[in-house]
């Protein structure tokens, strides 16, 4: 019975494969391929203008926007926000304004704090977060810093005046829809449409209420003192924000070592339609190669709630949550003990799966080429393609099929990535999510791909003297943009959809940029032309599709080596926990470089989705053992 189900899942994953195989390697030539976004710390003066587009979707959260600045500005700003963190102390950084000095913050725009935050300030070392945190996050933690010259007092104060002379006009929310404004039908400023109030500094408040505006505002300097007018700028600020108060709370800190601290939060199913499971274990893990590896579990409750009471805080420890549904690993960020709160908030998603391919598409492809010398066989001179490849999932499921292992148990594969022909894979080599076949130039990813996007980053090796049509064929449906940034100055892309697009900086070296917008169904392949001398006039290297044994007698070939990698995969020992806790470490370690600035912020983001996937698999495959 086993060995017919067996066979039965073999014979399945077999014809899954063919089609895609098929599909991808019997697919019409279209045109392309390309490499990474580049993000660079700005200048005031160069950072882009604020529009409405930058403003927040929701009103800044300053809860939100403390933990965000406890756990990444502290080492520059100082824990209270007074401009003097250790960096600042020893000298590693200039000297910061305090964001308590009312004089200075009361000359600043909020949006001026939100565009510095995205952008960085390479005046001042800071970095940019554009990649690191969200648009709403941003907005948070730049309200926050905003906020610090305000006290709990002030506000109160502020709130009493506003109450007696406002809110009339301007509605006891600040919505500009006050009974004094419905009756007349005049408007009045919506202090919450922060689009608006963002562009303005306190002082611009200050002068309307204390001189007036016009006809439409009476002037307020004569009834009220200067600093009962400054606590009602600072109650005017507080209606376009969220939970002022518990910005506040002292439990906002880094943890100290030794101290006990919470760790909580919310399971959440994301998938539409699809419930929570009625019970569901919830693993903390934290410790070091060094110390040790801790553990702890707690229920997760009938609301999807779970907390860990009472967990030490370590130095130089790294914690993750996780759980397992539906045989897989749902693993959460890793939080290293230098961002440790009193009180840690960390939310899982989890997903239901789907097996239908037509729910991916690739939505960006970057590729970067540059010259190198390689001892690769008898090939010593060509090439070097550093490739990003985004996939998209646009279902609220996690897309992933079954394959059987050599037990019979299901293991999981998603995407087939197929690479130019004639190309020679450098990496991913060794990593156990990939089955790589060389002689087909194709790989197979053996993830599930969650809903949103997923990037997957490769280098190959192509042998090139004089000219190559470069030829990459893809399974799955092309919508978006396309990039080839090139190095040799020599060489010139020749396409009819790859159009000359300026040069960018990445990492020192200046890339000529060739970039176009792609639409194209699954199974087409995407082919340019490189041409110029890299070494020396001799016969040229063309590499295409028509360069590939014939198809159809190879798609056995192919189907065996992938299923024999799979199985290979499926039956090596367990992976070592010294393996995961090094991971857990490179992921931490990775975030502590780009906090300071010394990693490209395109190649840390790949690199630690990359890491985190790694993880992922190895305690999968840890948990099964």
């Amino acid at each position: 019975m086993n060995d017919a189900r067996h066979s039965a899942s073999i014979s399945r994953i077999l014809f899954l494969l063919a089609t895609l195989l098929m599909a991808s390697f019997l697919g019409a030539c279209g045109g392309l391929a390309g490499e990474q976004e580049v993000v660079s710390t700005a200048t005031p003066e160069s950072a882009p203008s604020f529009t409405e587009e930058d403003a927040p979707e929701q009103l800044p959260d300053l809860h939100n926007g403390a933990v965000i600045f406890q756990r990444n500005c502290t080492e520059c700003h100082g824990a209270a926000g007074d401009g003097q963190g250790v960096l600042v102390q020893d000298g590693s950084v200039p000297a910061m304004p305090s964001f308590l000095d009312a004089e200075h913050i009361r000359t600043q725009k909020p949006a001026d704090y939100y565009t510095i935050i995205t952008y960085g300030n390479i005046d001042a070392l800071m970095p940019p977060w554009l990649n690191n945190l969200t648009q709403q996050e941003r907005w948070d933690v730049a309200m926050y810093v905003h906020s610090l010259r305000s006290t709990s007092e002030q506000i109160a104060r502020g709130q009493q005046i506003y109450a007696d002379e406002c809110a009339s006009c301007h509605g006891d929310e600040g919505r500009g829809d006050g009974p004094e404004m419905i009756d007349t039908g005049r408007q009045a400023g919506d202090f919450t449409h922060v689009a608006d109030t963002a562009t303005l500094t306190d002082r611009n408040f200050f002068v309307s209420i204390d001189e007036g505006i016009g006809e439409n505002m009476p002037a307020y300097g004569d009834t009220y003192s200067e600093d009962d007018i400054w606590a009602a700028v600072a109650y005017v600020r507080s209606l376009g924000l969220t939970n002022f108060e518990p910005s506040r709370d002292a439990a906002i800190r880094l943890a100290q070592a030794g101290e006990p601290v919470t760790i909580s939060g919310m399971i959440r199913m994301e998938t539409e339609g699809a419930a929570l499971p009625d019970s569901l274990d919830v693993n903390l893990r934290y410790g070091s190669q060094e110390a040790g590896i801790q553990s702890m579990t707690a229920p997760m409750q009938a609301d999807g709630s779970y907390s860990f009471m009472d967990v030490p805080a370590e130095a130089e420890q790294d914690y993750i949550v996780y759980v397992m549904y539906n045989d897989q690993f749902f693993i959460s960020d890793v939080l290293p003990s230098n961002q440790l709160l009193l009180d840690n908030t960390i939310d899982l998603s989890l997903y239901e799966t789907i097996d239908d391919p037509g729910v991916i598409t690739v939505s960006q492809i970057d590729t970067t080429i540059a010259r190198d010398q390689l001892d690769v066989g008898e090939l010593t001179s060509g090439l070097v393609f550093n490739q990003r490849i985004r996939f998209k999932n646009s279902s609220d499921r996690q897309f992933a099929l079954n394959a059987p292992t050599e037990s019979g148990v299901q293991g999981i594969i998603s995407l087939l990535i197929q690479l130019p022909p004639g190309s020679v894979l450098l990496s991913p080599l060794n990593d156990p999510r990939f089955l790589v076949v060389q002689e087909q130039y194709a790989m197979v990813y053996a993830d599930p791909i969650p809903p949103g996007e997923t990037d997957i980053a490769l280098t190959y090796f192509i042998p090139y003297e004089t000219e190559a049509v470069i030829d990459q064929p893809f399974q799955y449906p092309i919508d978006g943009e396309v990039n080839v940034y090139v190095a040799p100055e020599n060489i010139n892309v020749v396409s009819d959809v790859l159009l000359p697009s300026g040069t960018q900086n990445i990492t020192g070296v200046d890339y000529r940029l060739f970039s176009g917008d792609v639409s194209a169904d699954g199974g087409a392949s995407l082919a340019y032309t490189l041409q110029g001398s890299l070494v020396s006039q001799v016969a040229p290297t063309v590499v295409s599709s028509d360069s590939v044994l014939p198809v159809i007698l190879m798609i056995a070939l192919v189907l065996v080596l992938i299923i024999g990698a799979f199985i290979w995969r499926s039956r090596r020992g367990p992976s070592a926990e010294v393996e995961i806790q090094q991971l857990i470490r490179q992921i931490a370690e990775l975030d502590a470089m780009h906090d300071q600035g010394q990693i490209n912020h395109d190649l840390y983001r790949r690199q630690r989705a990359d890491l985190k996937a790694r993880l992922a698999t190895l305690m999968s495959e840890s948990q099964e053992t």
